[in-house]
């Protein structure tokens, strides 16, 4: 049987299950403290109350920025579907309707729930460890009496010593025994002399409501009113049918309201629960009583405060922090000890209105005060079409071959996140542990533009949400700039005034760094420039000027051009990165082209290409002609 659980904790559990009832009134959404107290309809208590009880049930909530919900929401995503229903029906544990089944399902499986509504009948029906009753309420197996590891079979049901065989290995298996359930068979039949009357569900419902009015104090466990209603409709002959259903004797018993469903798996008067409520009250206090001083006086936004928030907001000008707007309007400065929390409150609250837009942290505006610019690629970023040229033999010069047709060395140069840029990346990705520190190498035009390519860092260095955000990046001088991250277009903007102050036309190192601020980052000139990347100016002119003739050259002439400039050789990071300031040029068809004609020479285990001036003007090799794309 269920142990006994002192009146304290029961009680406790009580409170507990309403609780957690409250979040399900609606879709499942995190609740901040005295949303959870105005769902609450049994008792009321104050938002100090409330969160001094939420604080003190860690097995069954857990907090999020302020927020709280159900623990069972935070379990394994790879969580099969039934043992989720159970884990939500134990951690309430009170009967729940399917309809709020349903829409907890919903929001974790991404269905509608409709679906889900639909088929908890037959899932609960077909669980070993759940019930359904037919009004909907779903519960666990292990509160009702389960007989249905008692076959007929084995047993020679007429004799009396195989009947009380069978009622034995019953009890065991419901973890009960026969001096438990005795004095309540006596009763029974005392109430009940006719056997038959048990087929009645309702007789069960009349006995337990019988036993509650003789022992006010003490509650009736429901696997022991389900044993007798097992027991008694047990005889003459119950090989074919067993008349019991502890389903329909549970929904019968909750139905008629003249009992209430304890933690502990027993049935108490209606009275009990002002017991409970009060002796529950009573630890609550207590609670609150320990509980530090800034806990129990947080910021609590009236709806009238957040209108006038919100249209502060919008009537002026400009990106406002919310910890800004809290030191002003509410005298909460950051050194407050419940500044974190009540700068939760505050930004939770606008950004729950939907009028001023979030730009990450605690950075809200409006629409208007982003600049056009950070929303789109700039245009010299695209790809401009290749001019069409050709060979004697009527081929064109600048072929695509697929990578497996490249040296395997070009294969993972192409991965170097210097190589990569906007529209010309490879899919981002989280690494693991995320680095506090990354290394940025700028390539033009970049630098010309005040821009960083975001192919540069990985996912999970910045905030995923939203989409676009506003960045405070402070130098080495201590000199602050507002940046935009736009994780749409793969780009930071704003520092042209930083990068204008740098000589290096091509490969400036800067090391980017988190700070104790989650929106603000420490960006870091080395002074250094990467040998790869690096660009003389008087190199930088000869580029230009083959610029001008760019569009009467193929990339394959272009290169040409390039290598005869590196007598020596030159690493594919240094021709690709000069072949874009000519013509802005993929890396995949960079590759393919060195890859693909004989006069681009890789020496076995050098990175450097050399240019075969007795091999220009060759078709692609059969190699290369054999991985052609197009």
């Amino acid at each position: 049987m269920t142990p006994t659980i002192t009146k304290e904790q029961l009680a406790v559990d009580s409170l507990a299950s309403e609780v957690l009832r409250a979040f399900m009134h609606d879709r499942p959404v995190p609740l901040r403290a005295n949303e959870v107290r105005e769902r609450l309809q049994t008792v009321q208590l104050s938002s100090a109350e409330v969160r001094a009880l939420l604080y003190n049930l860690p097995e069954k909530l857990v907090q999020e920025e302020r927020r709280w919900l159900p623990r069972y929401r935070k379990v394994s995503p790879r969580t099969p579907l039934v043992a989720f229903i159970e884990q939500v029906v134990r951690t309430v544990g009170t009967p729940i309707p399917r309809e709020a089944v349903a829409l907890e399902l919903s929001a974790r499986y991404r269905r509608s729930h409709e679906y889900f509504e639909t088929i908890l009948p037959r899932l609960c029906r077909s669980a070993e460890r759940l019930f359904i009753t037919s009004t909907g309420a779903i519960g666990l197996s292990e509160w009702l009496f389960v007989p249905d590891w008692i076959e007929p079979i084995p047993y020679e049901w007429e004799r009396d010593e195989e009947r009380e065989r069978a009622v034995q290995d019953a009890l065991f298996y419901n973890d009960l025994t026969w001096s438990e359930v005795e004095p309540f068979v006596q009763r029974a039949l005392e109430q009940f002399p006719q056997r038959e009357a048990w087929r009645d569900p309702n007789t069960a419902a009349a006995f337990l409501q019988k036993q509650l009015k003789d022992n006010p104090n003490e509650g009736v466990p429901n696997r022991v009113i389900g044993f007798l209603g097992w027991y008694f409709t047990l005889m003459p002959d119950p090989r074919w049918h067993y008349p019991y259903d502890g389903v329909a004797l549970f929904e019968v018993i909750r139905e008629q309201g003249d009992a209430v469903w304890g933690a502990d798996g027993r049935w108490y008067t209606p009275e009990a629960v002002t017991e409970w409520t009060a002796l529950a009250m009573e630890q609550v206090r207590e609670w609150l009583r320990s509980m530090p001083v800034e806990e129990t006086q947080p910021l609590e936004l009236r709806p009238d405060e957040v209108e006038h928030i919100v249209n502060y907001l919008l009537k002026g000008q400009g990106v406002r922090r919310a910890s800004n707007l809290l030191e002003e309007m509410f005298e909460v400065s950051p050194q407050s000890r419940t500044f974190k929390e009540d700068l939760d409150t505050l930004v939770n609250a606008l950004w729950g209105d939907g009028r001023v837009v979030w730009f990450g942290y605690d950075r809200f505006g409006r629409e208007s005060d982003v600049p056009e610019y950070v929303r789109t690629v700039p245009s010299v970023f695209e790809f401009p079409p290749l001019p069409d040229l050709r060979n004697e033999d009527g081929e064109r010069y600048d072929v695509l071959i697929d990578p497996e047709g490249y040296p395997r060395s070009l294969r993972e140069e192409l991965r170097d996140p210097r190589a990569q840029d906007v529209l010309d990346e490879e899919p981002p990705a989280y690494v693991e542990p995320v680095p506090d520190k990354v290394r940025i190498v700028l390539r033009p035009p970049h630098k010309d533009l005040g821009t960083i390519p975001l192919c540069q860092i990985p996912l999970g260095f910045f905030q995923d949400e939203p989409p676009l955000q506003q960045l405070t990046f402070i130098d080495e001088n201590g000199q602050a700039y507002e940046v935009w991250l736009n994780h749409e277009t793969r780009l930071i903007y704003g520092l042209f005034d930083k990068f204008l102050t740098i000589e290096a036309i091509s490969g400036v190192i800067f090391e980017l760094e988190r700070t104790d601020q989650p929106d603000t980052y420490s960006l870091r000139y080395t002074g250094e420039t990467d040998p790869l990347l690096a660009i003389s100016s008087a190199r930088y002119e000869r580029l230009l000027s083959l610029q001008e003739r760019a569009d009467t050259l193929s990339t394959y002439h272009l290169l040409v051009e390039l290598l005869r400039d590196h007598p020596r050789g030159a690493d594919f990071l240094t021709l690709h990165n000069e072949l874009n300031i000519v013509r802005r040029t993929t890396r995949e068809q960079t590759a393919s082209v060195l890859s693909a004609y004989p006069c681009f020479e890789l020496h076995r285990g050098s990175p450097v290409w050399h240019l075969k001036e007795e091999d220009i003007g060759k078709p692609i090799t059969k190699k290369a002609r054999s991985y052609l794309l197009e």
